[in-house]
Formats: structure tokens, sequence, C-alpha cells
């Protein structure tokens, strides 16, 4: 398991996201002709986690998840629906562990070359074990 392989497995999990998206979750790219609402996520940077001592097998990632969809108004209520599911989260699947997930900034677009809406937030995601 690895954090993009968690982070779809919670996202498809949650009743919330699930009753917007439908399971329309993907890493990095949405499909050209895919359908909307939709969430993309994209791990943006990551970082070890070093003491005095060297590495403490935790990992530091900074997460962008994009909710895509054809209106400003089901675009948010799906960023709401991420934002409830990832925030503050914790759990472990498979040897994989999420330590914490934590909300650092949110933002709106438009894409005129798709006319779709997107808000857009990043997570800070703490992880150890296997694959992190």
């Amino acid at each position: 398991m690895n954090l993009g392989k968690y982070l779809r497995l919670v996202l498809t999990a949650d009743a919330g996201v699930t009753a917007l998206a439908e399971g329309r979750v993907y890493t990095e790219v949405l499909p050209q002709a895919g359908a909307v609402p939709a969430i993309v996520f994209t791990e943006v940077a990551a970082d070890e986690d070093l003491a005095l001592d060297g590495p403490t097998g935790a990992r530091a990632a900074r997460v962008q998840v994009d909710a895509w969809a054809r209106t400003r108004a089901d675009a948010t209520a799906l960023g709401r629906a991420v934002m409830l599911a990832l925030s503050g989260h914790v759990g472990a699947a498979a040897g994989f562990e999420v330590l914490l997930a934590l909300f650092v900034t949110e933002r709106w677009d438009f894409d005129s070359e798709t006319s779709l809406y997107r808000t857009s937030q990043d997570f800070e995601v703490w992880t150890a074990g296997e694959e992190s």
C-alpha cells in the first residue's frame, strides 16, 4: 500500500464523497471524457522526518486534492465532503499508516478549456509503514 492507494481507498469509502463523486476518484489527471463531479489528487512533495539520530520512519507529504464539477456550487460541495473525509484523518490499511492528515489551504478556479469549476485543497499527510 502507498499513499495514493490509501487516499483512493479512504475517499471512495466515504459516504459523503461517494454521494457526490460516485467513485470518480483519480490520481493526477482527470480523464478527458470523464464524468463530473470527480476528484483528482496529486502528491506534490514529500520529506522524510529526521531526528538528530537519523530517520524516524515517518514521512510528511503535501497532497493537492481537486474537486471538479460543472458548477461552482457542486465543486464547493464536493470540496467540503473531501475536507470532512480527510481533515484530521488517522488510519491504517495493509501495513500503511496515516498518522495524521491536516488541512492546509483551499482555493477556487474555473478552467475555460473544459468549462469546469475546481475547488483545490492542500493537505499535509504524515505517514509511516510500508511504502511510506
